[in-house]
């Protein structure tokens, strides 16, 4: 309960902070960044051959901390984006959204052109014909699914639940990951597109969906074929609908990535509008409140700058008490969804692709 209290009180300070931080890191990230970019760029293609990675996970057995020493390009990376931070806040999202009725929810979720070619259901075409790749739609409960299959599929299959605090459809830069990892590994690609907060989606109805389409992904093509990741609320829809799949006595998949998982929603509007009629500390709403036992291998990401991290740090303690095969990567000065929004995080993608079980 300590460690809760603990972690609410981390998230509202991981705000404030976040924000005096970027905007220092911004006029200094200018003046240094370009001074070590040009080294960094250079070792770029080295680390990416090797699949290297800056932090190794590590198992959940020792202290949660952020390990590592950023570097000049790191902090310019991080300056550049101080302009598009409101798009990574959940508070900013809370104050510019979670109104009632909100007829900007209902234009993003409409899938319509132009805005969907950044924040919409489908990847975008011309970027799978290049790939040699094939889309299908197909529907699993209720819910739409999209499956993109590699010229060569090699039978393994990754369940991919995008993020966007419930509200927001899969943007460029998650069909962009989802995309080039079937290329890059051979596995097919199924995308979840559940409804949405505005479209009447409730953590109770969605995550049992959730937990039946992997249930039946399992029965089709095995367990060792089958994997799951997901970033932020999909990190959380993943966590929540592997602890279901264990409550039902059903097989579980075979390992799952989480990538700054928001694991305790809070009491947030959207949170709130997300639990429907449940508790917002109801596993099936807060899976950092549910059982670990069970769970398949899973690997948690998160960053330094990200108000999440204290979520990913209390279930590190968790993961450790409970004997849990958790392992994490805790980075310093990553902001939220580093793995698909910084050029850091493409250096993370061979290592999650050997932790899903594709790597080619």
């Amino acid at each position: 309960m300590q460690a809760l209290t603990g972690a609410a009180k981390g998230y509202a300070a991981a705000e404030l902070a976040n924000a005096s931080l970027l905007q220092s890191e911004f006029a200094s990230g200018i003046g240094n960044g370009f001074a070590t970019i040009h080294q960094e760029i250079q070792r770029a293609p080295t680390a990416l051959a090797a699949g290297f990675t800056q932090v190794p996970p590590f198992a959940a057995a020792q202290a949660g901390i952020f390990t590592g020493t950023p570097s000049g390009a790191a902090g310019f990376d991080i300056a550049s984006l101080w302009p598009v931070k409101p798009l990574l806040s959940l508070s900013a999202l809370e104050t510019h959204f979670a109104i009632p009725n909100n007829p900007l929810l209902a234009l993003i979720a409409s899938d319509i052109p132009p805005l969907s070619w950044f924040l919409g259901n489908s990847p975008p075409p011309l970027l799978n014909s290049l790939l040699g790749q094939t889309v299908q739609y197909t529907t699993y409960d209720g819910m739409s699914v999209v499956q993109i299959t590699p010229a060569h599929p090699t039978g393994e299959y990754v369940v991919a639940i995008h993020g966007g605090a419930f509200i927001l459809p899969p943007s460029i830069f998650h069909w962009l990951n989802y995309s080039v990892t079937a290329y890059q590994t051979g596995a097919t690609v199924q995308v979840p597109i559940y409804p949405l907060v505005q479209e009447g989606g409730t953590a109770g109805t969605v995550v049992p969906a959730m937990a039946g389409l992997i249930s039946t992904q399992i029965a089709q093509h095995g367990v060792s074929n089958v994997s799951v990741v997901g970033d932020s609320a999909g990190g959380n829809l993943a966590l929540a609908a592997a602890q279901y799949m264990v409550s039902q006595g059903n097989p579980v998949p075979s390992s799952m990535v989480l990538l700054s998982p928001w694991l305790d929603v809070g009491t947030w509007q959207i949170s709130q509008a997300w639990a429907g009629n449940l508790a917002v500390n109801d596993p099936l709403v807060s899976p950092l409140y549910g059982s670990l036992n069970g769970l398949p291998p899973t690997y948690v990401y998160s960053g330094s700058l990200d108000p999440l991290a204290q979520q990913a740090v209390v279930l590190e303690h968790t993961a450790v008490v409970q004997g849990a095969p958790f392992s994490f990567v805790l980075a310093p000065w990553q902001i939220h969804d580093w793995i698909l929004l910084t050029p850091w995080g493409l250096l993370s993608w061979p290592q999650i692709n050997q932790q899903l079980g594709i790597a080619a």
